[in-house]
Protein backbone atom coordinates (compact mmCIF):
# COMPACT_ATOMS: atom_id res chain seq x y z
CA UNK A 1 0.00 0.00 0.00
CA UNK A 2 2.75 2.43 1.08
CA UNK A 3 4.63 1.81 -2.40
CA UNK A 4 1.41 2.28 -4.38
CA UNK A 5 1.25 5.82 -2.47
CA UNK A 6 4.62 6.66 -3.14
CA UNK A 7 4.36 5.77 -7.04
CA UNK A 8 1.04 7.74 -7.74
CA UNK A 9 2.65 10.46 -5.68
CA UNK A 10 5.57 10.33 -8.07
CA UNK A 11 3.51 9.63 -11.37
CA UNK A 12 1.38 12.83 -10.19
CA UNK A 13 4.60 14.80 -9.53
CA UNK A 14 6.20 14.44 -12.90
CA UNK A 15 2.72 14.58 -14.75
CA UNK A 16 2.34 18.27 -13.09
CA UNK A 17 6.47 19.27 -14.06
CA UNK A 18 5.52 18.11 -17.71
CA UNK A 19 2.57 20.03 -18.21
CA UNK A 20 4.18 22.90 -16.38
CA UNK A 21 6.83 23.60 -19.49
CA UNK A 22 6.55 26.35 -22.00
CA UNK A 23 4.40 25.65 -24.96
CA UNK A 24 4.94 27.92 -28.42
CA UNK A 25 3.31 30.95 -28.03
CA UNK A 26 4.05 31.66 -24.32
CA UNK A 27 4.91 34.78 -23.80
CA UNK A 28 7.65 33.65 -21.41
CA UNK A 29 9.11 31.03 -23.77
CA UNK A 30 12.32 31.33 -25.31
CA UNK A 31 12.49 29.90 -28.66
CA UNK A 32 15.22 26.68 -29.63
CA UNK A 33 18.33 28.41 -31.44
CA UNK A 34 17.61 32.01 -29.60
CA UNK A 35 20.40 34.44 -29.99
CA UNK A 36 21.41 35.21 -26.35
CA UNK A 37 23.73 38.03 -25.05
CA UNK A 38 25.30 37.95 -21.76
CA UNK A 39 26.09 41.58 -20.14
CA UNK A 40 29.44 41.28 -18.48
CA UNK A 41 29.46 43.14 -15.11
CA UNK A 42 33.27 43.34 -15.39
CA UNK A 43 34.03 42.44 -11.70
CA UNK A 44 34.16 38.76 -10.90
CA UNK A 45 33.73 37.25 -14.37
CA UNK A 46 30.38 34.93 -14.10
CA UNK A 47 29.44 35.78 -17.01
CA UNK A 48 32.13 33.23 -18.97
CA UNK A 49 31.02 30.71 -16.43
CA UNK A 50 27.57 31.12 -17.63
CA UNK A 51 28.90 30.78 -21.04
CA UNK A 52 30.41 27.28 -20.57
CA UNK A 53 27.73 26.54 -18.34
CA UNK A 54 25.39 27.08 -21.18
CA UNK A 55 27.30 24.94 -23.51
CA UNK A 56 28.08 21.95 -21.15
CA UNK A 57 24.14 21.81 -20.53
CA UNK A 58 23.28 21.87 -24.26
CA UNK A 59 21.56 24.38 -23.68
CA UNK A 60 19.75 24.80 -27.00
CA UNK A 61 20.53 28.65 -27.21
CA UNK A 62 23.38 30.54 -29.29
CA UNK A 63 25.23 32.69 -27.33
CA UNK A 64 26.50 35.52 -29.18
CA UNK A 65 28.94 38.57 -28.42
CA UNK A 66 27.37 41.94 -30.68
CA UNK A 67 24.21 42.57 -28.52
CA UNK A 68 22.28 44.57 -31.07
CA UNK A 69 21.97 40.89 -32.88
CA UNK A 70 20.45 39.50 -29.62
CA UNK A 71 16.97 38.35 -29.38
CA UNK A 72 17.48 38.10 -25.12
CA UNK A 73 19.88 39.64 -22.95
CA UNK A 74 20.93 38.00 -19.45
CA UNK A 75 21.97 40.00 -16.65
CA UNK A 76 23.94 38.79 -14.21
CA UNK A 77 25.27 39.10 -10.31
CA UNK A 78 27.06 37.22 -8.36
CA UNK A 79 29.30 37.07 -4.90
CA UNK A 80 32.07 34.64 -3.14
CA UNK A 81 32.52 34.22 -0.01
CA UNK A 82 35.89 32.40 0.80
CA UNK A 83 35.77 29.71 3.51
CA UNK A 84 37.70 31.20 6.85
CA UNK A 85 40.60 29.42 8.16
CA UNK A 86 38.24 28.53 11.46
CA UNK A 87 35.95 26.71 8.92
CA UNK A 88 39.05 24.55 6.59
CA UNK A 89 40.40 23.29 10.34
CA UNK A 90 37.02 22.74 12.68
CA UNK A 91 34.60 21.99 10.63
CA UNK A 92 36.72 20.73 7.26
CA UNK A 93 34.93 23.14 5.14
CA UNK A 94 36.97 23.53 2.11
CA UNK A 95 34.27 25.19 -0.13
CA UNK A 96 33.38 29.02 -0.97
CA UNK A 97 29.89 30.12 -0.35
CA UNK A 98 28.55 31.58 -3.56
CA UNK A 99 24.88 33.17 -4.79
CA UNK A 100 24.23 34.11 -8.11
CA UNK A 101 21.29 35.15 -10.22
CA UNK A 102 20.25 35.77 -13.37
CA UNK A 103 17.54 37.48 -15.18
CA UNK A 104 16.45 37.03 -19.25
CA UNK A 105 14.69 39.89 -20.98
CA UNK A 106 13.14 39.92 -24.52
CA UNK A 107 14.92 42.71 -25.87
CA UNK A 108 11.96 43.19 -28.38
CA UNK A 109 9.14 43.30 -25.86
CA UNK A 110 11.21 44.36 -22.58
CA UNK A 111 9.60 40.98 -21.08
CA UNK A 112 11.32 39.81 -17.81
CA UNK A 113 11.39 35.98 -19.19
CA UNK A 114 12.77 34.30 -16.64
CA UNK A 115 14.47 35.11 -13.53
CA UNK A 116 16.94 32.42 -11.24
CA UNK A 117 18.97 32.73 -8.08
CA UNK A 118 20.62 30.32 -6.55
CA UNK A 119 22.55 30.19 -3.17
CA UNK A 120 25.52 27.61 -2.80
CA UNK A 121 27.35 26.30 0.49
CA UNK A 122 30.34 24.91 1.14
CA UNK A 123 30.36 25.33 -2.96
CA UNK A 124 33.59 23.02 -3.76
CA UNK A 125 33.85 24.33 -7.94
CA UNK A 126 32.45 27.82 -7.03
CA UNK A 127 31.15 29.44 -9.52
CA UNK A 128 31.07 27.21 -11.97
CA UNK A 129 28.64 25.00 -9.92
CA UNK A 130 26.16 28.54 -9.78
CA UNK A 131 26.72 28.84 -13.28
CA UNK A 132 25.57 24.93 -13.80
CA UNK A 133 22.97 25.76 -11.81
CA UNK A 134 21.55 29.06 -13.23
CA UNK A 135 22.01 27.48 -17.26
CA UNK A 136 20.04 23.87 -15.81
CA UNK A 137 17.10 26.10 -14.92
CA UNK A 138 17.23 28.04 -17.80
CA UNK A 139 16.06 24.66 -19.81
CA UNK A 140 12.79 25.39 -18.71
CA UNK A 141 12.13 28.59 -20.41
CA UNK A 142 13.47 26.97 -24.22
CA UNK A 143 10.70 25.76 -26.18
CA UNK A 144 11.88 23.27 -28.94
Amino acid sequence: MRTCLLTAVLLYTCLSAHAAKMQPGDPHAVPAGSKIWIQSNGVDGFDTFLTAAITKKKVPVEVIADREQADFEITTASETEKTSWAKVVFLSQTGSKEEASMKVVNRKTGAVVFAYSVHKRNSFHGKQSSAEACAKHLMEVIVK
